[in-house]
């Protein structure tokens, strides 16, 4: 506490003395600490009569005044965090002192402060002492085992010859807590016993610890409170978690974050753990699943082109999620394109392949033409996780394409779509860290897949004349990216940037190696799979305003790069292709609809319209 006097027109500093107490807890551990900013358990600060250059002017009390600490004589650089008038010299004192006391000047003292009201605003000298800079001279942990103190020691940034900071000291205790729950001890408990100083001279402190360990939980069991599908044993591998084992690495939080990140589940509550008589724990989870499974409808429509009328295109989407309570999915694509395109997408997904920590997805994609071409690609994935929301993965892929009569023509003496067999090896690294799976706030995704293979291709060429069936071996190369940025800019405010890149290198190509590029998934403002192209690629920028924890409106700029030489049936193209637009998303009863109208800027009146509707299952 610090009081001002008032004599004769002086302003005197009398005896500072402040003695602070913080309880803090983490998870089901428990801690006490009862050292404040342990430097302010040493403060004693002995007033000294200094006069006042200038009477107080009680009409400059309500405003602001200029601050400045001077010690020995030197400006420190020191200003409050906050504006205080010139009568506040308490609040400033208390202020001053603890910025001298965070570098280890324990014993500083305010001597006296000078009040100029004749400046606007008043200025405030204050003039300290700082005194000897105290150090930390020892770290004790009672409780621990002699040989295990030194062990301790080094995890800790409080040590000896250092200042001893509160805020540093408190990261330490969880540093401490996190050790002792790593090592099978939730229950851990650490206090600071004391802080006093050291005989002899310069004078140092000595910091003490008390240990409490606690005894080491055996898990017996994980409840998932609210769940009717999920099982036990699914939770237990998210959460990195072995039953009938010590109780070790456990973060409540950190849990409740992995089986959220599932998306299987639309609330998971903090996790509750009980203990039994015999010491055994039980790990209690309130959830509230999500359905189990959705089907996605989306629909465009697409103006009209060459003389023709608008068109229809539009996607359906069932998933299928956490399979029989293990996390396993399913998801089927049916996608109607413009030009009698059709195509279907199948995956299956096992998140834990035979119980080890190996994701393991089957993939199949058929695509038809009209009568140009067909083409089916089989694939597999495998992967792991090497960190939270990161995964490396290698695929294998086999590609078959058939030609149809409208394929089998030859143009410019070639065969328009060659009958072909490739297979494909590569190895991808993914990223999917955001707060929020249907609006995120704020987090990154992050996706690249790169393969190389082989293909053999067998078409009708006429050479001189003469018609022959040519075989031909490729070597082929393919890289994918996917990125998405979210960044927070103000309350309701959400500023995303990302972008897509699609990259074939090969000697030659066929319509069925190309990419479909264009549309409300990939280049917004133009007609659906509008690009066949080997390279593509596309930024955007997007501005979301956040309605609820599901809903948003969104304006968006995209920017698209396309380049294609020469191939059989198709032009050359090279450029730039710019888009714009805006849209909603809207959580309903019913489920969620998005509505997004694009446009670009060589056919501003042609706008593209996507509607999408979400339903649980």
């Amino acid at each position: 506490a610090a009081s001002v006097q008032v004599e004769r027109g002086e302003w005197h500093l009398v005896t500072i003395h402040v003695i602070a107490s913080l309880p803090c807890s983490r998870s089901t551990a428990y801690r006490a600490v009862f050292a404040p900013c342990t430097g302010l358990l040493l403060a004693l600060c002995l007033a000294t009569p200094g006069a006042a250059r200038a009477q107080p002017d009680t009409t400059a009390t309500t405003r602001s005044a200029s601050w400045f600490l001077l010690t020995d004589g030197r400006d420190a650089g020191w200003t409050p965090l906050r504006p205080l008038p010139p009568d506040s010299l308490d609040a400033a004192a208390r202020l001053a002192l603890a910025w001298l006391q965070r570098d280890g000047y324990y014993f500083a003292r305010i001597d006296s402060a000078v009040v100029d009201t004749s400046r606007t605003p008043p200025a405030v000298r204050l003039h300290a002492t700082r005194g000897p800079a105290v150090e930390v001279g020892a770290v004790e942990i009672e409780g621990a085992e002699a040989e295990d103190q030194e062990a301790l020691r080094r995890l800790l940034e409080t040590r000896p010859g250092r200042p001893l900071d509160a805020a540093r000291l408190e990261a330490d205790l969880d540093v401490l807590l996190a050790h002792y729950e790593r090592q099978g001890h939730p229950l851990a408990r650490i206090v600071v016993e004391d802080v006093r100083l050291l005989p002899g001279s310069p004078p140092r402190l000595g910091v003490f610890l008390r240990l409490e360990e606690g005894p080491v939980l055996r898990l017996d069991r994980i409840e998932l409170d609210g769940a009717e599908r999920t099982r036990a044993a699914y939770a237990a591998r998210v959460a990195g978690l072995r039953t009938g084992r010590p109780l070790t690495a456990y973060d409540p939080e950190l849990l409740r974050q992995r089986l959220d990140a599932t998306a299987f589940f639309r609330e998971v509550g903090a996790p509750e753990l009980v203990i039994e008589p015999d010491s055994g724990a039980v790990l209690r989870i309130p959830v509230e699943e999500e359905p189990p499974g959705s089907f996605d409808l989306v629909l465009g429509y697409q103006p009209a082109a060459d003389g023709g009328g608008g068109s229809l295109v539009g996607n359906g989407h069932l998933i299928l999620r956490n399979l029989f309570g293990a996390g396993r999915e399913m998801a089927l694509r049916l996608n109607r394109l413009p030009g009698r395109v059709s195509s279907v997408d199948v995956r299956a997904a096992d998140p834990y392949l035979l119980g080890l920590p190996l994701r393991l997805e089957g993939q199949f994609e058929g695509l038809q033409q009209d009568s140009t071409f067909g083409r089916q690609r089989y694939g597999l994935e495998l992967g792991t996780r090497l960190a939270e929301g990161v995964q490396v993965f290698g695929t294998v892929r086999r590609e078959l394409t058939k030609p149809g009569e409208g394929g089998q023509r030859l143009v410019g003496g070639r065969q328009q779509v060659a009958r072909a067999d490739a297979y494909f090896g590569g190895l991808g690294f993914r990223i999917a860290r955001i707060e929020g799976r249907l609006n995120p706030r704020r987090g990154v995704l992050f996706e690249t897949n790169f393969e190389r293979g082989r293909k053999e291709r067998a078409a009708t060429d006429v050479v001189g004349g003469d018609t022959t069936r040519a075989r031909t071996l490729l070597r082929q190369e393919r890289l994918r990216a996917h990125a998405r940025l979210y960044v927070p800019t103000a309350r309701r405010q959400v500023a995303v940037v990302g972008g897509e890149a699609h990259i074939l290198l090969s000697e030659a190509f066929d319509l069925g190696d190309l990419f479909r590029f264009g549309g409300a998934t990939t280049l917004r403002g133009y007609d659906e799979e509008r690009f066949l192209v080997p390279r593509a690629a596309r930024a955007f920028a997007e501005y979301r305003y956040r309605l609820d924890r599901t809903s948003f409106a969104f304006v968006f700029f995209d920017l698209g790069y396309v380049e294609r030489s020469e191939t059989v049936g198709l032009d050359p193209l090279s450029g730039f292709f710019p888009g714009y637009g805006l849209g909603f998303q809207v959580g309903t009863d019913l489920g969620l609809i998005v509505l997004s109208l694009a446009a670009n800027p060589d056919e501003p009146s042609a706008v593209r319209a996507h509607l999408g509707l979400s339903l649980g299952l």
